[in-house]
């Protein structure tokens, strides 16, 4: 059956794969799995093998985490990857894209790659893993085509009791690529970018009080602005007063520029109501002027 099943994937024209990072916020990776598991091929869980954040702080996974990914699943394609991926002489965002990079690696060569972290969820999987398949012809000789893919944050701010606060201006990130390394972050500035228009809910900032404070101590932009004025912004606001804030981005003031507010009961179901009044819209990509301006970036003097 294993020998059967490899035959038949050599006939496959390309894999999705995706790569999570895991840490001290592991309870939002089934919610994100979900959204994706029926239409990719290899899945990689990255957990630090001494349980530690890129700032080198202690955190616990339950082991009945691990019984739930295992018991989910039902087609053996999850992998768990533990290695050290906190280097002490090394800032958070260093420890971050060496993180990034060793998954990258890790998923291998060929193949369309999807870095994810737990808390973000590719509503409509389907039509995205039509468009990644539709584009197969890059990853024939992916060190010939480099090119990543760029979609748009949905981000959620805030959840309150009648439902949650969120950013919706077209806030671009890269996170799907064919190659096997990062620059900085999800980012390679060396390949060529390309806007997909894919959507992607983002929770984020919606969190409990306390895994706010833990969020801010222990990611990768830990250093890069006054996180506690910026907690005590975060911890006034509610449904009642969001309007009254414009331009609000911790790093980049007008990346942020409004928030809304979608009623919902919890996180499904603001996924679910976002998708029904949002439904992907990914733009079809010419391949020509793909392959045209993959050339010219490589090739320019």
């Amino acid at each position: 059956m294993f020998f059967l099943k490899n035959k038949l994937h050599m006939f496959k024209l390309t894999d999705i794969k995706v790569g999570y990072f895991v840490s001290y916020d592991y309870e939002y990776l089934l919610t994100s799995i979900k959204t994706l598991y029926d239409y990719v091929d290899h899945i990689v869980l990255a957990i630090d093998i001494n349980r530690k954040t890129w700032s080198g702080n202690k955190f616990d996974i339950p082991e009945s985490f691990f019984d739930s990914i295992k018991k989910y699943d039902k087609k053996g394609i999850i992998e768990f990857y533990f290695e050290d991926f906190y280097v002490p002489n090394l800032t958070p965002m260093q420890c971050e894209v060496r993180e990034r990079n060793l998954v990258l690696k890790k998923l291998g060569k060929r193949g369309w790659k999807i870095q994810l972290d737990v808390d973000e969820y590719i509503y409509d999987f389907k039509s995205v893993s039509n468009f990644l398949k539709r584009n197969w012809i890059f990853n024939v000789f992916p060190q010939l085509t480099p090119m990543q893919f760029r979609g748009k944050y949905i981000t959620l701010f805030k959840e309150t009791p009648k439902g949650f606060l969120y950013i919706d201006n077209k806030e671009r990130f890269s996170f799907i690529t064919n190659g096997v390394e990062n620059e900085w972050a999800r980012l390679d500035t060396k390949k060529p970018s390309f806007y997909s228009n894919i959507s992607v809910i983002h929770q984020s900032w919606a969190r409990k009080n306390e895994e706010i404070k833990q969020k801010i101590n222990n990611w990768g932009h830990r250093d890069d602005f006054d996180t506690l004025s910026y907690y005590d912004f975060w911890m006034k606001l509610n449904d009642g007063n969001f309007k009254d804030y414009k331009n609000f981005h911790p790093m980049n003031s007008k990346m942020w520029d409004e928030l809304y507010f979608l009623e919902s009961e919890d996180i499904h179901d603001f996924i679910k109501k976002y998708s029904t009044s949002n439904p992907q819209q990914i733009i079809k990509l010419d391949v020509f002027f793909l392959y045209n301006k993959i050339k010219n970036k490589l090739f320019k003097k």
